[in-house]
């Protein structure tokens, strides 16, 4: 549960480094995440040399607005959440996406996210909770017809359960946090966004802990 949500997000994978002088890799105290963009960014000025030499380095970049070298590195989320949050996040454009696909895979399992505001309220959740029953009931029927699932789900609503892989650079991640935490977001993809941040400030902190 996220913020009452019934949703999850796990990090997958995080930008590495795999070839990287011997004498550099040793200065490194920090992710390699972050040693890749500060590599990236001082090889612009031509002091590689001086790698870990400033714990400020990236934020400074960021604040001067230099955030071009932050993007070498991204991140890798696994998510389970409605598709009424995968509408909205797909509109990050500046990302890669592999989801769970609706056209070739049955959904059979009557899985719904609730949002908190519906379920703590007896009668706004007895009407959602018939409502989650009827479309499955129509999807069941309209395959017991023999129409395709990719015809079926028309009538499958926004709160239908679905999973998501998402890859961020850190520069679009940070304009995903700064967007997706502010309290006009959808109070579901808010439960989101502040789980990446917290994780993200784990994993990277010279780079979001301004967030």
């Amino acid at each position: 549960m996220l913020n009452g949500y019934d949703v999850e997000i796990r990090l997958l994978a995080l930008t590495g480094l795999t070839d990287l002088e011997e004498s550099l890799r040793e200065k490194m105290k920090g992710p390699e995440c972050e040693g890749l963009i500060e590599y990236s960014g001082r090889l612009c000025w031509d002091t590689v040399d001086k790698i870990e030499t400033n714990p400020r380095r990236i934020q400074d970049w960021i604040k001067m607005g230099h955030e071009s070298v932050i993007e070498h590195s991204s991140a890798t989320f696994y998510i389970r959440a409605s598709r009424t949050l995968t509408h909205e996040l797909v509109r990050h454009r500046l990302a890669s996406y592999s989801q769970r696909s609706q056209r070739y895979v049955r959904e059979m399992d009557t899985r719904y996210v609730e949002p908190p505001e519906i379920r703590d309220a007896p009668d706004s959740s007895k009407i959602f909770g018939e409502a989650m029953q009827q479309a499955w009931a129509a999807y069941g029927k309209l395959l017991d017809l023999g129409l395709k699932p990719e015809i079926a789900r028309y009538v499958l609503p926004n709160a239908c359960e679905t999973q998501i892989i998402m890859t961020m650079n850190f520069r679009e991640l940070r304009h995903f946090i700064k967007l997706r935490t502010s309290t006009r977001a959808l109070p579901e993809m808010r439960a989101i966004a502040s789980e990446i941040r917290r994780i993200m400030k784990h994993q990277a902190p010279r780079v979001f802990e301004d967030l």
